[in-house]
Order: C-alpha cells, then sequence, then structure tokens
C-alpha cells in the first residue's frame, strides 16, 4: 500500500473529507524550485507504510486560484494536513524530509 497523489478537485476532497481519509493539500506551481524538491520528498514517502491512507492533492497555484483563495494560501509551496475532516497543520516552503514528515504524521495521526 502506498499513498495516492492526484490533482485537486472538489469532489476528491469532499469525499476524504467525509470518510475522514487523510489528506495532504500540496499547492504547487510548475515554475516553483521549492514545490519541486517537496514533490520529490513527498514521492519518496509515498512507499512508506505508515502513509497507506494518506491522499495528497495537488493544487496548482496559476490555474486554481480560487481553490488556492479557498484555503487561505498565499504563496506556492504551501502544504495543509487534514486529520479527521479538519486542518491539522499548515507549513510554507519546508523542503527537509523531517518537517515534511512532520505534516504528513499530523495528517495521518493527528
Amino acid at each position: 500500500m502506498a499513498a495516492t497523489t492526484a490533482p485537486y478537485t472538489q469532489a476528491a476532497f469532499a469525499t476524504a473529507m467525509a470518510n475522514h481519509t487523510p489528506v495532504v493539500i500540496h499547492i504547487e506551481a510548475s515554475w516553483c524550485p521549492t514545490c519541486a524538491q517537496q514533490k520529490m520528498v513527498l514521492k519518496g514517502l509515498e512507499s512508506d507504510p505508515d502513509y497507506a491512507a494518506l491522499e495528497i492533492l495537488d493544487v496548482d497555484f496559476d490555474s486554481q486560484k480560487p481553490v488556492v483563495k479557498q484555503f487561505g494560501a498565499t504563496m506556492q509551496s504551501t502544504l495543509i494536513a487534514f486529520h479527521d475532516g479538519k486542518e491539522a497543520l499548515r507549513a510554507v516552503g519546508i523542503t527537509s524530509k523531517s518537517d515534511i514528515e512532520t505534516l504528513l504524521n499530523a495528517a495521518v495521526q493527528g
């Protein structure tokens, strides 16, 4: 089992919230080097069995402005962890494996 990563849709997010699925919202941009580093770290952690139930939903900072605003984000490279239907932790610009693991753990463990 592995975490799943998919483009953000309102339906996917609503389903995850209704099912109490741990979710990380990744607000990213294709031109953002910090976002690219975050994606590499997230990809490396996806296969960790601790995160098997986790859903990572990517929000495009440039083309999904209403969604960016919905989450109250002001910049790309924003990661938002949701546990049990509620925001558990938020971070901007983090790229270290340990910091990203802390955020993923907030989603999975609360």
